[in-house]
């Protein structure tokens, strides 16, 4: 990373769940519009146009006017002469030319078209995965989380005041600590999402 060897630690911070405030309309559009990939793909069609366009003034004739004039001295008349060229293209081999250009531009055009729906395809998919998670995030917060929470609380009362035995109150750990594992993992599928959707459509997610 080209950090001195004197630079601080790099402190990762704690990880949150962040609110995806576009609807999936949203991102197609912000790709389509800011997707590095699909702008490439832009740029390259514009340059093909550019050939296309050449192609075809190149049917044109070229014609070529040029004039001089030259003063010597006082004792001899001053010099004046125009010229006057026409060039014309050969046809044949402009027309090879302009179907190669019109070639090239068709095969940008898919290329662009195939690249656009490899992007629009890959962001439904991370947009269907966020929600999914999001989903799933909030059963566990709201249902899940706070349900082995308490059981483990009652659990811990009950061992305390000798009504419930070590076994039953490691049982309902070992359930709080599995929950918030699977909690966790599901926070990382839900930010890898989001950021895959920053990736592809350009958007800041906060």
């Amino acid at each position: 990373m080209g950090r001195s060897q004197e630079s601080p630690d790099i402190v990762a911070e704690t990880l949150t769940v962040r609110t995806l405030p576009y609807a999936a309309g949203d991102l197609l559009q912000h790709a389509r519009e800011q997707n590095p990939d699909i702008r490439s793909k832009q740029a390259s069609i514009r340059q093909q146009q550019t050939q296309v366009e050449l192609a075809h003034k190149n049917f044109r004739p070229d014609l070529n006017v040029a004039y001089m004039y030259q003063h010597t001295n006082n004792q001899t008349r001053d010099y004046y002469m125009a010229t006057f060229g026409l060039r014309l293209p050969n046809r044949g081999r402009q027309k090879a030319e302009l179907a190669e250009a019109e070639e090239n531009q068709e095969r940008v055009r898919r290329d662009m078209d195939a690249e656009s729906q490899r992007v629009l395809s890959e962001v439904q998919q991370q947009y269907v995965r966020a929600k999914t998670a999001e989903e799933r995030l909030k059963i566990y917060s709201d249902g899940l989380v706070p349900q082995s929470e308490a059981t483990f609380r009652s659990a811990l009362s009950a061992y305390q005041s000798n009504r419930q035995d070590f076994q039953g109150l490691l049982s309902s750990f070992l359930d709080v600590l599995n929950l918030d594992l699977e909690y966790r993992s599901e926070l990382v599928e839900h930010e890898s999402a989001l950021a895959e959707l920053e990736r592809l459509t350009g958007v800041d997610v906060p």
